[in-house]
């Protein structure tokens, strides 16, 4: 690996420590050369402006999350195991990030649109591959998968647009996050 690529990727790797733990508002790029052990212009040469390397810190986290999932819930076996194990794997994952995170990405509407729409990207075939094999399997009637998905991505996406009015603890958050998940498992007359 050539000295430029390890220079890019110790910048990553420490941006998005910086991001993750403090947030974007918390984080100047003084602080994200100086942690990475490399100038301001090293990063100005990589990305135009702070906004530009959080949404590829952003980009590469979301990546890592669905492919970590995928990875997990594949051999789960059961309809609604498998959503039991999405929602807790993403519950799980969510607490690696500081709640001054979360707050700042819902802060900047242009970034959390942007990363709303890969989430729904990734979740939609998360979700059709499921609700396919369950129907597949006959633990689940029949439906429209892509409908199926769409609503169920769509509740969570009011919940994350949603996300100042519920709380400001990553306590409250989680002890939402868990409530929903078991309505969207359950409904109002399902078993537990």
């Amino acid at each position: 690996m050539n000295q430029s690529k390890i220079k890019y990727n110790r910048l990553i790797e420490k941006a998005e420590e910086l991001f993750v733990n403090l947030g974007y508002k918390a984080v100047s790029m003084d602080q994200i050369a100086e942690a990475a052990g490399i100038s301001k212009m090293t990063i100005y040469r990589y990305f135009s402006s702070k906004e530009e390397l959080f949404l590829k810190v952003l980009d590469l986290i979301t990546a890592r999350m669905f492919g970590y999932i995928e990875d997990n819930i594949k051999d789960i076996e059961g309809t609604l195991n498998k959503i039991d194990g999405l929602l807790k794997i993403n519950i799980e994952q969510s607490r690696k990030y500081s709640l001054a995170f979360y707050k700042d990405v819902m802060e900047m509407p242009y970034i959390l649109d942007k990363v709303m729409k890969e989430k729904k990207r990734m979740a939609t075939i998360l979700f059709e591959d499921i609700i396919r094999e369950g129907m597949e399997r006959g633990e689940i009637r029949q439906v429209d998968e892509g409908f199926v998905a769409n609503v169920l991505i769509s509740l969570m996406d009011g919940f994350a647009r949603n996300f100042e009015e519920i709380s400001n603890t990553k306590e409250d958050i989680e002890a939402f996050a868990e409530k929903f998940y078991d309505f969207l498992k359950y409904g109002l007359f399902g078993r537990k």
